[in-house]
């Protein structure tokens, strides 16, 4: 019963920081709103982009500021190890890295997975990061026909989904941005949305993974989002 209440205060803790993150954006889209028109149809190009640049800089700030309390607020749940998060969640940012930068190489998919399956011990020739995701992955970024486009990877959002005795789970969403169109993918890319699962051994060692790319609806959604975290559908 007891860790049944800690989950759910954890989770109490997420929502509160999806909300918070949500609530700082739409307050934006709306103060940005009401600049414009007060102004009128004549306002100018370079007074919306300042006004554009300000919201921007007032969200961020804010966003950081949430980022802070949300923190804070787990280090008051008991068992909750905040130093052992901060290094799972760059665990979780490292492996993402590792299986996204296959859009750029030159490698065939079956030399991916190889890769791949000798350098996570908890990956094997069943598991559907490499089965689903890597294919899937490089096909859509152009890898398949040589080197695909370069993605940087943006800042994701990891959140604690469960604790369960040394056992961490997490669950995030990144945004990949195209820096390098591949050459057979004509002049422009979008930027790639990828949704994970993965849960930690005590020395944030990761112990499992599943991976997801967001289907081009959930895509649309988030960037016209401004990036945040909403309930995802992932593509199969």
């Amino acid at each position: 019963m007891k860790e049944v209440i800690l989950d759910k205060l954890r989770r109490q803790a997420g929502k509160i920081l999806l909300i918070g993150t949500g609530a700082l954006l739409v307050l934006s889209v709306v103060t940005l709103g009401a600049s414009l028109l007060s102004d009128g149809p004549s306002v100018e190009g370079t007074q919306a982009d300042a006004a554009v640049q300000k919201l921007e800089g007032d969200l961020g700030d804010a966003r950081a500021k949430l980022a802070t309390q949300h923190t804070a607020l787990l280090v008051q749940l008991p068992g909750m190890d905040i130093e052992r998060v901060n290094r799972d969640r760059a665990a979780g940012r490292s492996l993402l890295l590792s299986l996204t930068d296959s859009s750029a190489s030159t490698r065939t998919v079956k030399e991916q997975q190889v890769l791949l399956d000798a350098r996570y011990r908890f990956l094997d020739h069943k598991s559907r990061v490499l089965t689903g995701f890597v294919p899937q992955w490089m096909t859509a970024t152009g890898a398949t026909k040589g080197a695909g486009t370069t993605y940087a990877l943006a800042d994701p959002d990891i959140e604690v989904s469960r604790v369960q005795g040394l056992k961490y789970s997490y669950t995030g969403v990144a945004r990949l941005d195209p820096v390098r169109v591949g050459p057979d993918q004509g002049s422009a890319a979008n930027s790639e949305f990828v949704v994970f699962t993965y849960s930690t051994s005590q020395d944030s060692t990761v112990t499992s993974l599943d991976v997801y790319r967001a289907s081009s609806e959930t895509r649309d959604v988030l960037a016209a989002a401004g990036e945040e975290q909403l309930s995802l559908k992932p593509t199969g």
